[in-house]
């Protein structure tokens, strides 16, 4: 039964990611061991789920086959927290508190340039429950992102700039 759950979740969203796939031309597969396997999706021939496994036909003849049980998520973005960057600054403190929240998140970082960051709140279940944009300056950054609608629970925080993607966990 739980196997008929996760393939039809598997079903689901690759059925709700090829309806979006314009710009996208990535799956990720990532497993619960934390290994993230990235295919092109010219690279994929055929994808199937045969009894409890979840199996990638490539173009160049080679087969790769996950136990469904193993996969955390399928995604057509990179959801990784250790992307090359520019914009948020290496090495330097990216501060989300208070940690439980209670009406208002803040986040303190500093930034190497002026630009613009996406903030985004997501609950456990994928859905991005609030978008923001920050416009960062060069130097020392504060934001304060409301989330007193949300319910209490466990939230992603995922902050993007023109070349970086930081995700933080926070209890509301």
């Amino acid at each position: 039964m739980r196997y008929k759950k996760v393939k039809l979740s598997a079903l689901l969203l690759l059925g709700i990611g090829l309806s979006g796939i314009q710009a996208q031309s990535t799956l990720y597969v990532k497993e619960h061991s934390g290994i993230q396997t990235p295919y092109t999706l010219s690279s994929i021939r055929k994808l199937t789920f045969p009894t409890g496994n979840m199996t990638v036909k490539k173009t160049d003849g080679s087969t790769n086959t996950f136990a469904l049980s193993d996969i955390r998520y399928l995604n057509f973005i990179d959801l990784t927290t250790n992307v090359s960057q520019v914009g948020i600054q290496e090495n330097s403190s990216i501060i989300l508190y208070p940690n439980p929240v209670i009406d208002q998140l803040q986040i303190s970082y500093e930034s190497i340039k002026a630009w613009n960051v996406q903030v985004e709140i997501i609950d456990v279940q994928g859905k991005v429950l609030h978008q923001q944009t920050i416009i960062s300056k060069n130097g020392t950054n504060h934001a304060l992102i409301p989330v007193s609608q949300l319910s209490k629970g466990l939230y992603v925080c995922r902050l993007q700039s023109n070349e970086k993607i930081e995700i933080f966990k926070f209890l509301k």
